[in-house]
């Protein structure tokens, strides 16, 4: 009997983010340009909120929830992030709405050169379990006894993970990438493992100002590293369930 349901699986959350070099000016008019850019560009949002050094767009339901922070942590840097969380769209959907997000922000912030100091994208996904989801990563992937709990002073666990971090390495013709992983059970419904793929580009990369920012190969690579070996990870020595 499997015990991790592949065929169960939702995304519950999808983000990429841009750290780019260079001044950039987030005066009240230049936001409204920004949204009437999106809207020419498909996207409408119904709430803003403007502080000192940034602003942030937010979409809520009955449309996927969708979310663009720009803001500037520090003098000539500046950072663009789009997120959906919870959403209620597939990836491809997600990837063209952040294609729009990047084409307006390249409308209202023109440059002759984009340099991207890196590149981050997220993706979770939840899945269905048969047990509770820290019982099977506990005894059907690590093989460990629930015994050794008793250390603790004989308190229940309710909950629990695994958390990897792999430093940037560089696959052949691919560009060097620092990926994170989160494996762990969804304290709101314990038969849900939660797992959570990471990763950074850290390669600083210059576009010119014709080039696109290009989301969807970051967005498609994280997909694909977490349907095939972030899966075979989490059910590897599982017996049936990594079947």
């Amino acid at each position: 009997m499997d015990l991790i349901l592949r065929e169960s699986k939702t995304s519950a959350h999808f983000s990429i983010s841009y750290v780019i070099a260079g001044n950039w000016n987030a005066e009240p008019s230049l936001q409204i340009d920004f949204q009437k850019a999106l809207l020419e560009n498909g996207l409408e949002f119904s709430q803003s909120l403007s502080y000192k050094n940034g602003f942030q767009l937010r979409r809520e339901p009955p449309s996927s929830p969708l979310q663009i922070l720009l803001e500037s942590p520090a003098p000539q840097i500046h950072n663009l992030k789009i997120i959906a969380l919870n959403p209620n769209c597939d990836l491809d959907y997600f990837c063209r709405e952040a294609e729009a997000v990047t084409t307006a922000y390249q409308q209202i912030w023109p440059a002759e050169q984009y340099q991207i100091l890196n590149t981050s994208a997220r993706i979770d996904h939840l899945y269905s379990t048969k047990v509770h989801a820290f019982q099977y990563l506990w005894e059907n992937r690590l093989n460990q006894s629930p015994e050794d709990f008793k250390a603790l002073g004989g308190r229940p666990v309710h909950g629990g993970g695994l958390r990897l971090l792999i430093p940037p390495h560089a696959a052949e013709g691919q560009e060097p990438v620092t990926i994170e992983l989160r494996v762990e059970s969804f304290l709101r419904e314990p038969r849900k493992l939660l797992v959570e793929t990471a990763f950074t580009w850290p390669k600083p990369r210059v576009l010119a100002g014709g080039e696109r920012f290009n989301p969807r190969p970051y967005l498609e690579a994280v997909e694909n590293y977490a349907a095939t070996e972030v899966w075979n990870f989490i059910t590897h020595g599982s017996g049936p369930a990594g079947s």
